[in-house]
């Protein structure tokens, strides 16, 4: 017996990792929710919504967010998975062609690896410590 695939309903984990990625981007490139949904026609609210993954993101408004953040449409998705999964290779694109510059010596990768790992920890006490040690060293130098 084969399973019914689940399109609507609840969001679910590729759903809130697009919606992360979408939110972390956004916020990467110090943009505002209203910058983002006047830029793909969306209000603030719907933007609220599709980062907190309670609307699902439609494929032309992802394709829209990525032309607009300057990132491939698979910046979105687990890479990973991309890689396995022969389909990803349909949608690659160009990488160069979303290079954008970096802050001093700070690569995107390397942003983009703090930012998760962030996301990640479960504890608000945590996350406040590290931004007061990441603040602290910055202080250092």
């Amino acid at each position: 017996m084969t399973k019914k695939l689940e399109t609507k309903g609840r969001a679910d984990n590729i759903d809130q990792l697009v919606s992360k990625r979408l939110k972390m981007r956004r916020m990467m490139l110090g943009l505002s929710q209203h910058d983002l949904g006047k830029a793909v026609n969306v209000s603030i609210q719907q933007v609220q919504k599709y980062e907190k993954a309670t609307n699902r993101i439609s494929s032309g408004k992802l394709h829209a967010f990525a032309k607009f953040l300057k990132v491939p449409v698979n910046y979105f998705f687990d890479q990973s998975e991309l890689n396995n999964n022969p389909i990803g290779t349909i949608f690659a694109e160009d990488q160069e062609k979303y290079e954008v510059e970096s802050k001093g010596m700070v690569s995107e990768k390397e942003i983009v690896t703090l930012v998760k790992a962030f996301i990640e920890i479960k504890s608000p006490q945590v996350r406040k410590k590290f931004v007061d040690l990441m603040k602290a060293v910055n202080s250092a130098d």
